[in-house]
């Protein structure tokens, strides 16, 4: 057994602490400072791989997100509508609207995303293309023809990397259109990405020093890159194949002579693989360099702890000594372990403090808001409450409880308002103003029930005053978040409670209330008072001006049938309590509006669409439902029962129409149509007046004219290209024709238009 030598055992305890102090201080920085100075080299090393593979991961993030964005984007545009419905109709004047959707379409969708890129609809049937930069083209004209005729006929999407044909200095995204045809689609939808923007995603990611980053496809083609001149080419680092480098250690190559340290990841959603590489001779560098400092801080660190121990052993023991006996017991304090008693006791209390102080940090914020869906929910009786009001002091003053719910009317517009950070931010000063609002009168408690709803415990002292006084405060918070927001709320209270059990209660009462919204409309007050009547069944008169609104409307008089209809919503609060009565009642109507159509042999989806109860079901409100119906449904039906009646002139006249828009660019004249439908030109006149209200040439002019319009507007054609496209002999005849119907040369539209 060890035993300590003499001359050291004879030692004052002082000189032991600096004995003990200063060969515990020092065995430790010498012994790490020499394992830090051999493994300084494999230290750097760990670092730079840590780094690439931080720097891989950001670049895999990111290059997922624009892939994930731009497959979205590619997505919702080969499936929109207005895309399907253009490439089968194609580029004609007769489809003019159907064509301005699409552009519409596509440049809402390139003003959404994070990312720019440029759109291109290519017509197959019609030998067209539509350019988000050009216009309208011909397939021929298109810079990527080659492309497109390597496509096979049957593909869900393609890649197409840069440089992969001659001219191609861009990323291209091909979809078909419709997307999910199993047959040959009718267009191809091509999303193009310059390779400046692709260099932007390496340009962002902070690199450091001489180190490089690529993106490889599948088939070792540069995708992305700090140069975007080496965007789609085969760079000599995957001459022998990246596949052998996929591990997690790093690897060393050689390119050009000089040796690389690499780090290679793999994306489990694109597969495309994440290289990032750092020059062998910037790792030696940066060893030699801490292998240097780590030894200087071995140095000093010894030279500062010999004076720690010196000091500690000779001025500080004194005071150290006093406090011991103040904190430990005399058993303790006399031993040879004071200093470890002393560490461990004021480690282990700051270590509690700092729990402490962490805890109630991190829970303040929510612990009041817990309360109050605890409250809601019902969770806590009153043992629980006073416990909650002795510990943090929560009490809402008062001898009764009144819930509130304030809720915003029409939330998916409030979503389209605002973005998700403003959303939180606009609920945040809806739930300040509240707040203030209330209680400046009551004591209350908030909290944040669901998206766009909030939930307000309110305390009421007895008497019906402050039920009156709650009532007043709620429709100044109305009135005062109308001028500082733009949507409305609802806000729904319940009667008083006596306890904090019977909260629960009231906040399903507050939510029934909210159900009565349909019939009283948005940005009101709901109380019990008001929206619980007498129930009463339906009476047998509101069925009879049901089918008076039906008749009216069946019999082509939609005027009549929308003022049937407004005396009907008008009167329906004195039959019905609650919204979904109501709505039973408007979904009656539709199914005997539907009925008599199917009898008439109409197509109701042409009218209502595919789903009319589903929109039914969507509106808030009985007027909203109302001039739905007023004003889209049955002029919708009225109009289709005239044209059931069509008769042979209005027939004639529609094919005249039909035939100028797609012939408006040719010398179409009266006699070639009248030879077309083998009628004589006088008569064909006469009847086309008496159909259209004007002349066949005011109205071939006139069409001309629109379409002269669309092209300043939305092309870069010149003004020579459309004047004669328009079949005129000149621009200065164009241009005089076309300031008689605008008001203005075709080069002032054109500026104008654009705001230039």
């Amino acid at each position: 057994m060890w035993r300590p030598i003499p001359w050291f055992r004879n030692m004052s305890f002082k000189r032991k602490l600096f004995v003990y102090s200063l060969v515990i201080s020092l065995l430790p920085v010498i012994l790490t400072g020499t394992v830090l100075a051999h493994m300084a080299a494999k230290a750097i090393q760990d670092e730079v791989n840590q780094n690439h593979q931080i720097i891989l991961q950001e670049m895999q993030r990111q290059v997922d997100s624009f892939w994930a964005g731009l497959d979205k984007a590619s997505i919702q545009l080969a499936n929109h509508r207005a895309l399907e419905q253009a490439v089968q109709l194609g580029p004609s004047g007769k489809y003019l609207d159907e064509m301005l959707e699409l552009a519409d379409t596509i440049q809402k969708q390139r003003s959404v995303s994070d990312f720019q890129y440029d759109v291109s609809v290519i017509f197959l049937k019609f030998g067209k293309v539509y350019s988000s930069k050009h216009g309208f083209i011909e397939l021929n004209e298109f810079a990527y023809r080659n492309v497109i005729d390597r496509i096979p006929p049957h593909f869900r999407s393609e890649i197409v990397a840069p440089d992969t044909y001659p001219g191609q200095d861009e990323l291209l995204y091909l979809r078909p259109v419709p997307i999910f045809s199993d047959m040959q689609g009718s267009g191809i939808l091509v999303l193009h990405i310059q390779k400046d923007k692709l260099a932007d995603f390496a340009a962002h990611v902070p690199l450091g020093g001489n180190r490089k980053l690529y993106v490889f496809d599948e088939k070792g083609v540069v995708l992305i890159s700090r140069a975007p001149e080496e965007i789609g080419t085969r760079p000599a680092l995957i001459t022998g194949g990246l596949p052998r480098y996929y591990t997690s250690e790093p690897a060393e190559t050689d390119i050009g002579g000089e040796k690389y340290q690499l780090t290679v990841r793999q994306s489990d959603y694109t597969r495309w693989t994440h290289v990032a590489i750092t020059p062998m001779k910037e790792l030696t560098r940066q060893a030699d360099r801490i292998q240097v400092t780590t030894v200087g801080i071995v140095l000093l660190l010894t030279a500062f702890w010999v004076l720690i121990a010196r000091f500690g052993s000779t001025r500080m023991y004194g005071p150290v000594q006093h406090l011991l006996q103040r904190l430990l017991p005399p058993s303790r304090a006399g031993t040879g372990n004071e200093w470890h008693a002393l560490d461990a006791y004021v480690t282990g209390m700051l270590q509690t403090n700092e729990q402490l102080r962490r805890q109630l940090n991190e829970q303040s914020p929510y612990l009041k808001e817990t309360i109050v869906h605890q409250l809601l929910r019902g969770e806590m009786n009153s043992n629980e409450a006073e416990r909650v009001r002795q510990t943090f002091g929560f009490q809402l003053q008062g001898s009764r409880y009144a819930v509130c719910l304030i809720d915003i009317d029409d939330y998916a517009r409030f979503q389209q308002l605002y973005q998700d950070k403003d959303r939180s931010l606009i609920m945040f000063a809806l739930r300040k103003m509240t707040e203030e609002v209330f209680e400046e009168r009551f004591s209350c408690a908030s909290g944040i029930t669901m998206p766009g709803q909030m939930a307000l415990i309110i305390g009421l002292e007895k008497g019906d005053a402050a039920l009156e006084n709650l009532l007043l405060t709620a429709q100044k918070f109305l009135d005062t978040s109308a001028k500082y927001f733009q949507f409305t709320v609802t806000i729904a209270c319940s009667h008083p409670v006596l306890t904090y059990r019977d909260i629960n209660d009231a906040y399903r009462e507050a939510r029934d209330l909210l159900g009565y919204r349909l019939l009283y409309g948005p940005g009101k007050l709901l109380t019990p008072q008001q929206v619980v009547p007498a129930e009463n069944q339906l009476a047998s008169d509101i069925i009879k001006r049901e089918k008076l609104i039906v008749t009216a409307v069946m019999q082509g008089k939609a005027d009549e049938g929308a003022e049937l209809l407004r005396v009907w919503v008008q009167d329906m609060p004195q039959f019905v309590q609650h919204f979904h009565a109501a709505l039973g009642l408007f979904a009656h109507l539709i199914g005997e509006l539907v009925l008599y159509m199917q009898e008439l042999e109409l197509a109701p989806h042409e009218v209502f669409g595919e789903d009319p109860y589903k929109r039914l079901y969507e509106m808030t409100t009985m007027n909203e439902v109302a001039e739905w119906l007023a004003g889209t449904v049955f002029p919708s039906i009225a109009e289709r029962l005239e044209l059931a009646h069509t008769g042979k002139q209005q027939r004639m006249a529609a094919d005249v129409i039909r035939f100028i828009h797609n012939h408006f660019d040719t010398d179409l004249s009266l006699q070639q149509l009248a030879d077309q439908l083998h009628i004589s030109p006088s008569q064909l006149s006469r009847m086309f007046k008496e159909e259209t209200g004007t002349n066949f040439i005011d109205y071939l002019i006139r069409f001309r004219m629109d379409k002269a319009k669309e092209w300043l507007a939305h092309t870069e054609m010149p003004i020579k290209d459309i004047a004669e496209r328009l079949s005129y002999t000149s621009v200065q005849n164009f241009t005089r024709v076309f300031k008689q119907y605008e008001q203005l040369p075709p080069g002032e539209y054109r500026k104008r238009f654009r705001g230039d």
